[in-house]
């Protein structure tokens, strides 16, 4: 089993394995000019296979103090980058004054890691779903903002119970329950919002990422 000395060594070399020392410069580099630079585009899966890694190999005494706080160190510098990337591509998106940031440039938007452009996309979407209603106002387009309420309204999403609950009258005037401690249930957003805020249930996330492994 390699010690962390192997490790530590191992991951400072780019051509071998990405590691702290690699992470920092990336992080260096990305403090010291505006806009978002180019990096591999699989460097969060990457690192996040050597966290996974590290996390299993077994140490004792010293050597586990040391592997701890080099997980704790990675983590906490890959973290930095990605969220400094992301507020530069945010800051970038809404400095060019456009309305919707997928008009980012083609060339910051190729820079992007794959896991970038999932919040991007997220982003993208708020920005869309702002000014459709700012211009619905704008056009006292009533309408648009009936759909817009009835889809609020319809959207259900799944929960599972963390105690009892009685019966209840859902947005949607149906009604639902009484459910025990465990039970999953699929409720209009409005009212599972509410029992998860109370800390009644808690949503059940969409199972398309997290993926099973064999």
């Amino acid at each position: 089993m390699p010690s962390i000395d192997d490790n530590s060594n191992n991951m400072s070399n780019p051509e071998n394995m990405i590691g702290l020392e690699f992470i920092l410069e990336l992080l260096k580099k990305e403090t010291q000019i505006p806009q978002i630079q180019a990096i591999s585009p699989d460097i969060y899966r990457k690192i996040a296979q050597i966290i996974r890694d590290l996390s299993i190999q077994k140490y004792e005494d010293l050597e586990l103090d040391i592997h701890h706080e080099l997980i704790k160190l990675l983590t906490l510098s890959t973290k930095s980058l990605f969220e400094l990337r992301i507020r530069k591509l945010l800051e970038s998106s809404n400095g060019q004054h456009l309305s919707y940031p997928s008009l980012l440039s083609s060339d910051d938007y190729s820079k992007l890691t794959d896991e970038e452009k999932f919040i991007f996309e997220e982003e993208r979407k708020v920005s869309q779903r702002k000014e459709l209603i700012i211009q619905s106002l704008i056009d006292g387009n009533v309408n648009n903002l009936d759909t817009i309420s009835r889809i609020i309204r319809s959207k259900m999403i799944i929960i599972r119970f963390l105690e009892s609950t009685d019966q209840f009258m859902g947005v949607d005037m149906a009604k639902y329950g009484p459910f025990i401690k465990e039970d999953i249930a699929i409720l209009p957003f409005e009212n599972a919002r509410s029992l998860i805020e109370r800390k009644i249930a808690i949503e059940i996330n969409d199972s398309r990422f997290h993926v099973k492994e064999t």
